[in-house]
């Protein structure tokens, strides 16, 4: 019996593999997750869920990652480059390695170029590991205070863009658009933290969320105060039944306020704020631009007795 000749696989189509062979990413994930997965660094893949699930349990790793608020304040920055909480851990943990080696690198060299020169003083080699523990304090809250940076970045520029979306959903909602159809319209329009957030919550109101739920997690989102008031204002009146164009008008009116009272703090905390930069930069120089050549001529009337 002769047996079927082999054929060969088109040209486009991928190679053959085993049942058993290939990655584990490649069998059990569909294709965008696989992607996804396999973007991340190796330390995220491999460290990243571990270090979450220490985080989870209840202990000192715990109360140190303190994974929940963490997550809540990635939530609030935007994910800033994209990260989660697993990455954000393993960027933790590795700068508290790195900045323990340089800081314990650091001592030899502080040593050798100020120390000894100026003072005749050296910090023995007992004071390495302080130098590291500092070096790992350090390195392990720098990403923290990076994260507030952009929390407080993201909210800013919500407070900033605010009243103006507000005025014209307002009015939208006055011309007789829905409040759901209003805010979809007037976002599509921009491209700011904001309307990122509102695109959002209409996005899990169409997932099946109510909308009162859906607000209330924009405020826990992102927290700022007055938005708090507006989303809060918005779900009463939707509970008890009344106008959200009143509402909103009203609203409108006491962000436009806000917004003139904060300009003009800012105006009268300006004098302020401008005493240090002139004491320590601009008063010396004013200094020796006027008394540089009184001081001169009389230097060289000294010289001349």
């Amino acid at each position: 019996m002769r047996e079927a000749p082999n054929i060969p696989p088109p040209a486009n189509s991928p190679a053959p593999r085993s049942r058993r062979g290939g990655r584990v990413t490649d069998r059990i994930l569909p294709p965008d997750m696989r992607d996804r997965v396999q973007r991340q660094s190796f330390l995220t893949r491999v460290l990243g869920p571990k270090l979450e699930a220490l985080a989870e349990k209840p202990g000192a790793i715990a109360s140190i990652f303190n994974i929940e608020d963490l997550r809540v304040r990635l939530l609030r920055a935007g994910f800033p480059m994209g990260l989660r909480a697993q990455t954000f851990m393993v960027i933790k943990v590795v700068g508290a390695l790195v900045g323990a080696l340089l800081f314990m690198l650091y001592l030899p060299i502080l040593n050798s170029t100020v120390f000894l020169p100026a003072l005749n003083f050296a910090f023995p080699p007992v004071f390495l590991p302080l130098f590291g523990i500092l070096g790992v304090i350090y390195g392990f809250k720098l990403p923290d205070i990076w994260l507030g940076i952009k929390i407080r970045a993201r909210q800013t520029e919500v407070q900033l863009v605010l009243p103006d979306m507000i005025d014209l959903i307002s009015v939208s909602v006055e011309a007789g658009l829905g409040l759901m159809s209003a805010i979809q319209r007037i976002s599509e329009r921009f491209d700011n933290a904001l309307s990122e957030e509102f695109l959002r919550t209409l996005q899990e109101v169409r997932l099946g969320r109510s909308q009162t739920d859906a607000l209330r997690d924009m405020v826990t989102r992102i927290d700022v105060p007055d938005l708090t008031t507006l989303l809060t204002a918005i779900i009463q009146a939707e509970l008890l039944g009344l106008a959200v164009a009143n509402v909103l008008r009203i609203q409108s009116e006491r962000l436009r306020e806000r917004r003139s009272q904060r300009a003009r703090e800012a105006a009268q905390k300006a004098p302020i704020k401008m005493t240090f930069p002139l004491v320590l930069f601009i008063f010396p120089a004013l200094f020796v631009v006027i008394l540089g050549p009184a001081m001169i001529k009389i230097f060289m009337q000294q010289d001349t007795f």
